[in-house]
């Protein structure tokens, strides 16, 4: 498994974030970042469906969460509704993440194989606390300095903690495959 290949769901899966944050760092312009990252919730969506690839309730949830809170804040016009956002949409993700086995569909068949389905459920489960944490940090900033702080905090912190976690699960799950397919192949009859 190599780590780009196994980086690329969840980096397609940020793609609306992501052209929300350069788009706002482009236009300073709220509405037009959050029509985009609409644009690019939806147009991920529509990809995925049209490949036919399996959608798992996350993604289901990310897309719902980008067109009801993105049109809200077009809607309402509030800086403030957007920039809490991120807090509503981190605990709604958070609260599939520790009710769900939702990373089994993201991993490659190799680490399913060779771990143990609970330490799946209990790495899915971390990244639910990881996110309640992020929202918490994120409703704080939002209420507590400008939106210029803002959205630096949002493109750059969420991001940073999420690619720690990511790479530091990548490495336990990398271990831990390599020996449970070495303990199966001793194991076998010469």
């Amino acid at each position: 498994m190599q780590f780009l290949q196994a980086f690329t769901p969840i980096g397609l899966d940020l793609l609306a974030t992501l052209v929300f944050v350069a788009t706002y760092w482009l236009t300073n312009n709220i509405l037009a970042a959050t029509a985009t990252g609409i644009v690019a919730g939806v147009a991920r969506f529509g990809y995925i469906k049209w490949k036919k690839q399996p959608v798992g309730p996350l993604q289901y949830l990310s897309v719902v969460l980008v067109v009801v809170a993105g049109v809200s804040t077009i809607i309402t016009k509030d800086p403030h509704f957007v920039m809490i956002k991120s807090s509503i949409v981190f605990l709604a993700v958070a609260a599939v993440m520790l009710s769900t086995d939702w990373m089994s569909p993201y991993l490659p068949k190799i680490v399913t194989e060779n771990l143990a389905p609970s330490v799946i459920v209990w790495a899915g489960r971390s990244w639910g606390v990881l996110l309640i944490v992020l929202s918490l940090a994120n409703a704080v900033v939002a209420f507590g300095f400008s939106i210029n702080v803002w959205v630096w905090y949002a493109s750059v912190v969420p991001t940073v903690a999420q690619l720690i976690a990511f790479v530091l699960q990548y490495a336990i799950f990398r271990v831990l495959v390599r020996r449970n397919i070495r303990a199966k192949q001793s194991a076998q009859p010469a």
